[in-house]
């Protein structure tokens, strides 16, 4: 059974969440009833969750979920603090004119390549703003935002299944699955409200959190993405969801913000990230500004910051990052034969009319990688003169 039809059959849902306790939008959802549990049988298991360790996928056809490389770590810090050694704190108009400039840069991809572009598609789920998923739209993307505060029906996350993608959306009519980008509800994962936890374990309510986090990953794992990215502030969802560890940690000011807010980012993704340094002169102004347990004000918290959106854009899109999409997207090969070949000046329909029966058909990955390597070694080589 696929993980996506397996964790919808997860009993994580429970009707007795405290009625005047504000929670995330998605916790409303009915998806069954397990009352009948008491607050220590549900405490249990979120301990059991919290020991089961990290989540895999088949290994015998995807590595989406391989935990990062060490030198593929990033904290963002470590880059501004040799820029801001080097050239100083941008100001804030300097910030933003940087943020402009990446800006221009997608919209331009938007015009010059739309229509490669538009064959990727790019999952976005508890986007209620779309800052995430904007500048892929801007750049040709074919975007799709998933909210249930937006629609109660196609955007409930709860409902995600093969049957979901395929009745609703046609499995996206075979286009590419490009991206994945999920802001799962941190409210009963984040150390912020750690004080909290004892009562949300003991309600439910950190278990429904938990059965969010598994849908998202249930479908990356079914759309095997070339890149997926699930942001969340320090806390432990990292340890009761099962993820793979975080490859991102950046603050908002790293970004033209004026503000701090410790922020992680799992998934499999370019985490080097260009920067616009700002001073956080604003210190933690999100919980001095919105304070408080209401939707409105954990929507104010949580909106990405534009910055984020851009810089997460430039380090990861397709037509910028060509050896970076092809290796994720079959990333059971060798990543030298699929560098072979993008060297060798192979298109991306080239490498995919090589080696999608071998990769998809066959899991002949062997022959897929040898069909590289003998196209990159037949490949023209380029003659400096030739150009002259």
């Amino acid at each position: 059974m696929m993980m996506l039809d397996a964790i919808a059959q997860l009993p994580l849902t429970f009707q007795n969440i405290n009625a005047g306790v504000a929670t995330a939008p998605e916790h409303a959802a009915d998806l069954g009833d397990l009352a009948g549990l008491s607050p220590q049988e549900m405490k249990a298991m979120v301990e059991r969750f919290a020991a089961a360790g990290p989540l895999f996928a088949n290994s015998e056809v995807t590595r989406v979920f391989d935990p990062p490389a060490a030198e593929k770590v990033v904290r963002l810090a470590d880059k501004v603090r040799q820029q801001v050694e080097s050239n100083g704190w941008m100001t804030p108009a300097q910030a933003r004119a940087r943020i402009e400039q990446w800006q221009e840069q997608a919209a331009e991809q938007g015009r010059d390549n739309w229509s490669e572009n538009g064959n990727r598609v790019v999952l976005s789920f508890f986007d209620y703003t779309g800052e995430w998923s904007r500048p892929w739209e801007e750049a040709g993307y074919e975007v799709w935002r998933f909210d249930i505060q937006r629609d109660e029906d196609v955007g409930d996350v709860n409902a995600f299944c093969v049957d979901f993608f395929s009745d609703w959306f046609g499995d996206f009519e075979g286009k590419e699955i490009y991206a994945i980008l999920a802001a799962c509800p941190c409210t009963d994962f984040s150390s912020a409200g750690a004080r909290h936890f004892a009562a949300k374990d003991a309600d439910g309510r950190t278990l429904k959190s938990i059965r969010l986090v598994h849908k998202t990953l249930a479908a990356i794992e079914y759309f095997k993405p070339a890149i997926w990215a699930i942001e969340n502030p320090v806390g432990r969802i990292e340890k009761l969801c099962g993820l793979p560890p975080w490859r991102l940690a950046f603050h908002p000011h790293h970004l033209g913000e004026d503000y701090t807010k410790k922020t992680l980012i799992w998934g499999r993704f370019n985490a080097d990230l260009p920067v616009a340094p700002c001073e956080a002169t604003a210190g933690s102004k999100m919980h001095t500004l919105y304070g408080g347990s209401s939707i409105a004000t954990k929507n104010a918290r949580s909106a990405t910051p534009p910055g984020f959106s851009y810089a997460f854009f430039q380090a990861n899109n397709a037509i910028d990052h060509p050896l970076m999409a092809l290796a994720n997207r079959y990333d059971m090969l060798d990543p030298a034969a699929v560098e072979a070949a993008v060297q060798a000046g192979l298109s991306e329909d080239e490498i995919k009319d090589l080696v999608d029966d071998f990769y998809y058909m066959e899991l002949d990955y062997q022959g897929a990688n040898d069909a590289l390597l003998e196209a990159a070694d037949a490949a023209p080589t380029f003659s400096m003169w030739a150009s002259l």
